[in-house]
């Protein structure tokens, strides 16, 4: 604890001494500095603490139900959209996609949800209006959980009132319901595009194996993004510049893509979850994979807040005065 308030006062330090150096806007999208590859281990180490420190598995957890019960308004507002924009086909192929990075037992709670609500639907106005509402309510909330979890990574007090921080939340769902558009866009009208272009060059095989090692980079690549832009726009920090590219959003894919692949591989080979839990297997799955999911997510947060104060610990530091000629 003793150490990680000396860091704390490190960066209040450095981010006085930033302020008083800015001269403009700084709120601006740019490139990170580039992270050396010796200085990785260190800085993991030390995230980890904090992570500790802040109680990480704690907010993920909030984060879980927060999100496990934003999943019913979000079906809600997807089989609407669905119901108006495309065929009830392409619930399967999407769900035949998210079952390559998730838990089945998770994929198949959400497939049939999907199915069942859409042979319910009786009008997809409506649905879409009310699932647009309650998806609003419960998706801001787990955002707000978000936004408390970055904050406490970057030692900050939150001082947003109530309407201020769902707006911001809704900000962050935008960022990712778009995010997880375009890979849905992508995933399921890909193979089309695939097989359109490879009439038109007839060259079928060389375009689908193009296709086929395009899809995770596209994947790894939206995600990135998406995850930077909530870590830049959760915190409640004027002066904090918002950059494309963090280790923490970079650690935060890695590191969700391997759990989601190692819980999914537990899951369907050595798990009994079915025999402990019988018909509640599949939400327990479900809330265990979210969890696993925000432990990675705000993970990221803590290694994106422990670069900064080391940055600007380095910036806040006198130089040496350069050796004698």
């Amino acid at each position: 604890m003793e150490d990680r308030e000396a860091r704390r006062q490190a960066a209040l330090t450095a981010d006085s001494a930033e302020e008083r150096a800015v001269t403009g806007p700084v709120e601006k999208l740019q490139p990170s500095p580039r992270l050396r590859v010796r200085e990785w281990p260190g800085l993991l180490v030390a995230a980890g603490k904090d992570a500790l420190a802040d109680e990480l598995p704690m907010l993920a957890s909030a984060l879980a139900f927060s999100a496990f019960l934003a999943i019913p308004a979000t079906l809600i507002l997807v089989v609407g959209l669905f119901s108006l924009v495309a065929e009830p086909s392409v619930i399967g192929d999407l769900m035949e996609k998210l079952g390559t990075v998730a838990p089945a037992e998770a994929v198949t709670l959400v497939e049939d949800s999907l199915l069942q609500l859409e042979s319910q639907s009786s009008t997809g106005l409506v649905m879409t209006i009310v699932g647009f509402l309650l998806a609003f309510w419960t998706t801001t909330g787990a955002m707000t959980t978000v936004m408390t979890a970055v904050n406490r990574a970057y030692d900050l007090d939150d001082k947003r009132g109530f309407p201020k921080k769902r707006l911001v939340a809704f900000g962050l769902v935008l960022v990712v319901g778009v995010a997880l558009m375009l890979l849905a866009a992508l995933l399921v009208f890909g193979p089309h595009i695939e097989g359109w272009v490879g009439d038109a060059l007839d060259a079928e095989s060389w375009v689908g194996w193009v296709w086929w090692t395009a899809q995770w980079p596209i994947l790894i690549g939206v995600l990135f993004l998406a995850f930077s832009a909530v870590f830049a726009l959760a915190t409640d920090h004027t002066n904090r510049k918002w950059r494309l590219l963090s280790p923490g959003a970079a650690v935060a894919v890695l590191l969700w893509l391997l759990v989601s692949a190692a819980f999914a591989f537990y899951a369907s080979g050595f798990g009994s979850y079915n025999k402990t839990w019988g018909s509640l297997s599949a939400a327990i799955v479900m809330l265990v994979w979210l969890w696993l999911s925000g432990l990675a997510l705000l993970f990221g947060a803590e290694v994106d807040a422990e670069w900064e104060r080391r940055r600007g610990a380095e910036r806040a530091s006198p130089r040496s005065p350069a050796p004698p000629r």
